[in-house]
């Protein structure tokens, strides 16, 4: 039985709405399709994942090798969303529609930059780079060189929000997500929508999103320490396929023990973790020893982590690129103001501002316990780090909103 939805008139009366199909008379899939690029803030993405809200319409039928893409997404932090629209009755069809957005998936995993703005050209009819012309529209203010880097990075990690949307698909929920789950290294995050219908009395329709399922992103990331960043206790991401050997560290790393302890850890972060701003994402864990509040902007992000090689822990933000850069130095004249908000909140620890060419700009708080550690030691560090967190955010995420004119994100 599907949920009813319960309206009232002046008087207070309340009248049922009744379930109705969307595939009915002239409503079809590119109905469907055309609705959302219409109204893109009907789908649940940031409900899904908070990495992929404030969509911005980009085209439909985007021309792939595996075929047209139903309708494509993206947001000014870059993170691209692929919709495949199902009004469907039949079970078969719902395996075909995820096999399909996979194969786009993949396909979209082989393109550079270039490659996304030639396409998105070509079914737009519109020269140049049109992806991020659609992105300026409204956000003025958007860096196109940090845009561009910011999708190309998605796309060659192959990193996208997949959103099947349709009707009638209730049913076998469970095992569609276990057939997503089956493709092991998979870096997607996939939500299978249902957009229910319901009969006004005017006549008109109204139509409710409805998140049945999704699965979370699977990164296979390891963090390394890299010496000219360590100084100013950062870190850079690899991915597993770009290593040629295998140092020491990243053997201890593969100890299970090990793993599972750094899992708990983060697990117990995030649940101890207060903030201050109810609209600051909580942050999410992406490698092992650290974990990243997303602040909405492609080119500035906080990271927490613990670098047990050199007995570190920390919380930085980083400025990249030329439009980081261009943040920071905006933000250089409350430097006095920031460090008091920070010293305040964590007297403990070093503070700094430095740069790592040649694009990397960033403030750091960082506290030097000698190891080794035991779980013992988990308690202060988690303290430690929750104040830092909470004390970044404060000073950082109210500063930037007010420069690039963004709202506060739920």
């Amino acid at each position: 039985m599907y949920p009813k939805l319960i309206m009232t008139n002046g008087e207070g009366e309340a009248i049922p709405l009744e379930r109705v199909p969307l595939a009915s008379g002239e409503r079809n899939e590119a109905w469907l399709r055309d609705f959302l690029l219409r109204h893109p803030e009907t789908l649940p993405a940031a409900e899904i994942d908070t990495a992929y809200g404030n969509l911005i319409p980009v085209c439909r039928e985007l021309p792939t090798d595996a075929g047209p893409i139903d309708a494509v997404f993206v947001n000014r932090a870059g993170a691209l969303t692929i919709v495949e629209c199902k009004l469907w009755r039949n079970p078969q069809a719902r395996r075909e529609v995820i096999g399909q957005i996979l194969d786009y998936a993949k396909e979209l995993a082989r393109w550079r930059y270039e490659d996304m703005q030639r396409q998105v050209s070509r079914a737009l009819r519109s020269p140049g780079n049109a992806l991020f012309r659609l992105v300026a529209e409204r956000h003025p203010d958007a860096d196109e060189a940090a845009f561009v880097d910011a999708v190309g990075r998605n796309l060659r990690a192959g990193r996208f929000l997949l959103l099947v949307a349709g009707d009638g698909i209730r049913e076998g929920t469970e095992s569609i997500v276990q057939f997503m789950q089956e493709h092991s290294g998979m870096r997607f995050t996939f939500g299978l929508v249902e957009m229910a219908g319901y009969a006004m009395p005017d006549g008109r329709l109204l139509v409710q999103p409805r998140v049945l399922a999704r699965t979370v992103a699977i990164e296979r990331t390891i963090m390394r320490v890299v010496e000219p960043l360590a100084a100013a206790g950062q870190m850079e991401a690899v991915e597993e396929d770009d290593l040629t050997e295998e140092p020491p560290i990243l053997q201890r790393r593969r100890d299970p023990a090990l793993l599972e302890a750094d899992r708990r850890f983060w697990l117990r972060f995030g649940q101890i973790l207060r903030l201050d701003d109810p609209s600051q994402p909580p942050p999410r864990r992406r490698g092992f020893g650290w974990a990243r509040y997303d602040l909405g902007l492609p080119e500035a992000w906080i990271t927490a982590y613990r670098a047990r090689s050199v007995d570190l822990l920390g919380t930085y933000i980083d400025f990249r690129g030329e439009a980081g850069a261009r943040l920071l130095a905006a933000l250089e004249p409350e430097r006095a103001e920031i460090d008091a908000l920070l010293r305040g909140a964590v007297p403990e620890g070093e503070l700094e501002w430095g740069e790592t060419p040649p694009d990397s700009r960033w403030v750091a708080l960082r506290l030097r316990i000698p190891g080794p550690w035991t779980e013992a030691d988990d308690a202060r560090h988690l303290a430690w780090l929750a104040a830092a967190g909470n004390a970044f955010v404060n000073a950082f995420r109210p500063r930037l909103q007010r420069l690039v004119g963004t709202a506060p994100r739920a």
